[in-house]
């Protein structure tokens, strides 16, 4: 597990880079290096059912990946789903936008 932001590894198990506070991404080593890509938002999920359900569908296609939940959401560690109106951002690299929005056509 990579943090987008600040490029450190974690283990396995742990989702949220402790420094910068995001989720982070896994990426094969094939993939490109993380300062080379340049993120977009390319859906926005109001809970985390769905946003999961992306994330794996496009980790399935080798697509990087992460989610950001909303202030209230990262700033307090409350997953958006418990929240009236709280909303979770899928980011993919720019480059692979149209591979995953067709690959996720069905749920965004």
């Amino acid at each position: 597990m990579f943090c987008p932001e600040c490029k450190s590894e974690y283990v396995e198990n742990i989702n949220i880079c402790q420094d910068c506070g995001v989720s982070l991404v896994d990426l094969n080593p094939e993939s490109g290096p993380l300062d080379n890509m340049t993120w977009v938002s390319i859906a926005d999920f109001e809970g985390t059912i769905m946003a999961d359900m992306a994330v794996e569908i496009l980790k399935d296609h080798d697509v990087p990946c992460y989610t950001k939940g909303d202030f209230i959401s990262s700033a307090f560690g409350i997953k958006a789903l418990s929240l009236p109106g709280g909303s979770v951002k899928l980011y993919i690299p720019d480059s692979l936008k149209a591979q995953a929005e067709d690959l996720l056509k069905d749920i965004i």
